[in-house]
């Protein structure tokens, strides 16, 4: 097993675009190649997978993978990823794990503002946030269209279902989970958290598709985004009852116009 802590600094559709243009062959997602018996670097995970944003650790089944006596490993991608730790673990056999699924007791989307941002004087490190120290002044407006309106959603966070809380610049949504209904601990065991995130994210970039609109909506069976034509977000009463009790708060205007009229 492969263990890689690392993180990316997510461009935006106009950087991705530059970086597809600049290789034949477009983007290159990581992909992992091991030297075959003559030495030769071969191909043996074609999607090998990153981590989504900032700071995580991600594994990578090697089991069979290798072709020869050789333990090298090469990773290759035109991405802009920083990869911190690389290890091998040869443990094969996995620990016991319990897994136990807690709701959120209460889910509150509200508008808080931006943590300030920290860079690197040698922009050797990508850029991080001070979550603390909070900015009410943003570079931008959100995008146009109607959001999520503020307050209780927790009804929309509990399921994959094509319900979903619609977040602009700014907002913060806050969940509280109710972990003494955890079970003990046994002797010598610990406890990690993962939260689980089911959504999509759309940048306002110029090579973004609909990037200057919150609509049209994306869901689970659509083929890709922007959908073709014999596709549409569900239209049933389930989903228009959400719309419309949810989905009633335009963007917010952030920036003062340069002018008035």
């Amino acid at each position: 097993m492969l263990i890689l802590s690392c993180w990316v600094d997510w461009a935006d559709g106009s950087t991705f675009r530059g970086a597809a243009q600049e290789h034949p062959g477009g983007l290159v997602m990581p992909y992992l190649q091991v030297k075959d018996a003559a030495g030769r670097w071969t191909t043996v995970v074609e999607d090998m997978g990153m981590p989504a944003g900032k700071p995580k650790t991600i594994a990578v089944d090697l089991t069979g993978k290798f072709l020869s006596a050789s333990r090298e490993v090469r990773i290759v991608t035109n991405l802009c990823v920083y990869w911190d730790e690389i290890f091998l673990s040869d443990d094969s056999s996995p620990p016991p794990v319990t897994l136990t699924r807690i709701d959120p007791s209460s889910a509150d989307l509200r508008f808080r503002g931006f943590s300030t941002p920290r860079i690197d004087p040698e922009r050797r490190q990508p850029e991080a946030f001070d979550y603390a120290n909070v900015m009410l002044t943003s570079m931008w407006n959100p995008t146009s269209g109607l959001y999520t309106r503020y307050g209780d959603v927790g009804p929309l966070v509990r399921a994959a279902d094509d319900r979903f809380v619609i977040m602009g610049s700014g907002d913060e949504l806050r969940l509280r989970y109710p972990v003494d209904a955890l079970p003990p601990l046994a002797p010598g065991w610990t406890r990690d958290f993962l939260l689980l995130v089911d959504g999509w994210a759309k940048d306002a970039d110029a090579n973004t598709a609909f990037s200057q609109s919150v609509e049209p909506l994306p869901f689970h069976a659509m083929s890709a985004y922007p959908y073709p034509a014999g596709e549409r977000y569900p239209d049933d009463e389930a989903h228009r009852a959400y719309r419309d009790a949810y989905n009633t708060r335009p963007a917010l205007k952030l920036i003062r116009p340069l002018a008035t009229r």
